[in-house]
């Protein structure tokens, strides 16, 4: 009986240990290691979580590099925004992306060239600025961005356009400037609820970055514009100015006949007043001749005139020309010196054109030379090139005009000691020694005298021997 006993005890010991073992791993379960499970579970969930974070922002960063090279390197304006276009297509996973620029001519929001997802007729689409239903007139015009998880059934939208794009989620940015909205982005998905407000605010840096193109394509829309409104002024000037030169040399002619007819008394005996009367008149219509002549010059020349190049003895030439200033030159008290060299290859010119530079070179020297003064007019060879330069030691090119002396209609601050002019001789050489593929230029010391150049190619066909 005692055995008995003795074995129930040792029975009943052993089971209380087994259970007491199982309650202390159950303890310790529940207690210690259930805790960390969880805590390791929760871990494994944020480095996961943070896996896709980062993920995402390298995509995010990598799609930030793109717009940025894109919109460093892409001159071309909607070539531009085709490229960004398609990089936002490609990261948003979007069914349709497209920039709304503001057309200030006629007061319309109007998708440009390049948009993703819209068929050919849709991108003709154009909301007017007065339309406030729209969700882009609304983002253009206060700035705030627009998200929206169904666009089809929301009252921010105009659903009907929503559903003929089948579109339901829809994101809407601004595109600015620090001064003013240059028109906005748009980004849409067939899927609803599909962009979240990280997307919308990586499509607010992007339309930031892209500020600078879009504000390019208005500025060139504009210089566009603006160059063909020039270009028909400047067309109905070039005509109004032909017109008018035409019209004026037959009856300046005709007068300059009639007066030279009464000064040489064949219209009977003039008086000596009668006589200077005339001679005033003459002096001024040749003036005008000589402004008619300058003017239709210029227009021939802006007209395209062509330049007939042949071998030209610009030695005869420029002797000719410092013979027909000589006169005027010697009654003015003035000395006109031409140097030549022993030989000269020929240049390859038109005659009458180059005619015309050397005669207003000489003429403004003549007109801007002091009394008692020397102008000097040269040739030289110049390899594959003719030189021709005339020097004065008269009044100088005041520095503040020498850049502009070149220009049409433009005369130096101290012209008017030289008499009356024009301002267009030296824009008239200027443009004939160019089309003959030369080059002009001048220096100058006002007080001292000015020495104006221009070279032509040679032409080894012949060479002139004085």
């Amino acid at each position: 009986m005692s055995e008995l006993s003795a074995t129930a005890t040792f029975v009943l010991l052993a089971v209380t240990a087994a259970f007491a073992a199982f309650a202390a791993y159950w303890y310790l379960r529940f207690e210690r290691v259930l805790p960390l499970e969880r805590q390791l579970r929760r871990l494994g969930e944020k480095a996961e979580g943070l896996r896709r974070f980062s993920i995402r922002k390298s995509r995010e960063a990598k799609t930030l590099v793109d717009v940025a090279a894109t919109v460093t390197h892409d001159r071309q304006t909607q070539s531009a925004l085709g490229a960004v276009v398609a990089i936002i297509a490609r990261y948003l996973e979007a069914d349709m992306v497209a920039f709304l620029l503001a057309d200030e001519a006629t007061g319309e929001l109007v998708v440009q060239p390049g948009a993703y997802g819209l068929a050919s007729e849709e991108l003709l689409y154009r909301v007017p600025l007065t339309d406030e239903a729209s969700s882009s007139v609304r983002v253009f015009k206060n700035g705030e961005s627009f998200l929206a998880g169904d666009a089809q059934n929301d009252p921010g939208t105009i659903a009907r356009y929503a559903r003929l794009w089948k579109i339901h989620s829809l994101m809407t940015v601004p595109i600015a400037t620090e001064s003013r909205t240059l028109g906005v982005l748009r980004v849409g998905s067939f899927k609803r609820d599909f962009f979240k407000k990280e997307h919308l605010d990586l499509l607010s840096v992007i339309a930031g970055e892209t500020a600078v193109i879009v504000e390019t394509a208005v500025l060139n829309r504009k210089l566009s514009r603006t160059a063909e409104q020039l270009g028909a002024l400047n067309r109905m000037k070039d005509d109004f100015v032909s017109l008018v030169s035409h019209e004026f040399k037959t009856p300046l002619t005709t007068i300059m006949g009639f007066i030279t007819v009464m000064l040489d008394g064949d219209t009977g005996e003039l008086t000596d007043q009668q006589r200077k009367f005339l001679n005033v008149t003459k002096t001024a219509v040749k003036r005008l001749e000589y402004l008619v002549t300058e003017l239709l010059d210029l227009s021939k020349l802006e007209a395209g005139a062509h330049m007939e190049l042949r071998p030209l003895n610009l030695a005869d030439l420029l002797r000719a020309s410092v013979e027909r200033q000589r006169g005027g030159a010697e009654i003015a008290g003035k000395t006109i010196i031409c140097e030549l060299p022993e030989a000269v290859p020929w240049a390859m010119g038109d005659e009458r054109w180059l005619t015309l530079v050397v005669d207003n070179l000489l003429s403004n020297a003549v007109k801007f030379t002091r009394p008692g003064g020397r102008v000097n007019a040269s040739l030289a060879d110049k390899g594959d090139f003719v030189m021709v330069c005339v020097a004065d030691d008269g009044l100088g090119i005041p520095a503040e005009d020498r850049e502009h002396i070149f220009e049409k209609f433009y005369r130096a601050r101290n012209a008017a000691q030289g008499g009356a002019g024009t301002g267009l001789g030296l824009a008239i050489a200027r443009d004939i020694v160019l089309k003959h593929g030369g080059k002009i230029w001048f220096e100058s010391e006002t007080g001292k005298g000015t020495k104006f150049c221009f070279v032509v190619s040679t032409s080894r066909q012949r060479e002139a021997v004085l």
